[in-house]
């Protein structure tokens, strides 16, 4: 056999193979076509449901509770120590009352959660002649 016909008979066979296995793609994307249509044929309606009252969510916010206070002043008398308390207030800032282990009622007019921040302001506080007798209490 001469070159020129093995050529062409491998031509011949590439093109064969290559034709018969581009037919058995379409035949299998045709079984497809065909179950999706009895797929569908098949479906059954549902009643429809009954119209559930939908809840409103509201967003879980986690409280986090403040552990470092600046305190002003500190009372024996915890009338003493509400009195100034609303006043801080109405001066719009969000004091507490905290109970001493020795009997006295502690006045804070800021919280803070971050220990770093609680220190940073202190700071500032003190550098001020009104609040310089200011300190930080720790709550454990």
């Amino acid at each position: 056999m001469s070159n020129l016909s093995k050529i062409l008979l491998l031509c011949v066979l590439i093109v064969s193979v290559g034709l018969s296995s581009c037919k058995e793609e379409a035949k299998t994307v045709k079984k497809k076509a065909t179950t999706e249509k009895v797929a569908k044929k098949k479906e059954v309606k549902k009643p429809a449901a009954k119209p559930v009252a939908k809840k409103k969510l509201e967003p879980v916010v986690e409280k986090v509770s403040n552990k470092y206070f600046l305190i002003v002043a500190s009372f024996e008398k915890q009338s003493n120590a509400d009195k100034l308390q609303n006043k801080l207030k109405t001066e719009g800032y969000v004091s507490e009352v905290h109970n001493a282990t020795n009997g006295f009622y502690r006045v804070s007019y800021k919280g803070f959660s971050n220990r770093k921040l609680a220190f940073e302001e202190l700071k500032n506080v003190r550098s001020t002649e009104e609040h310089k007798d200011t300190w930080l209490y720790i709550k454990r």
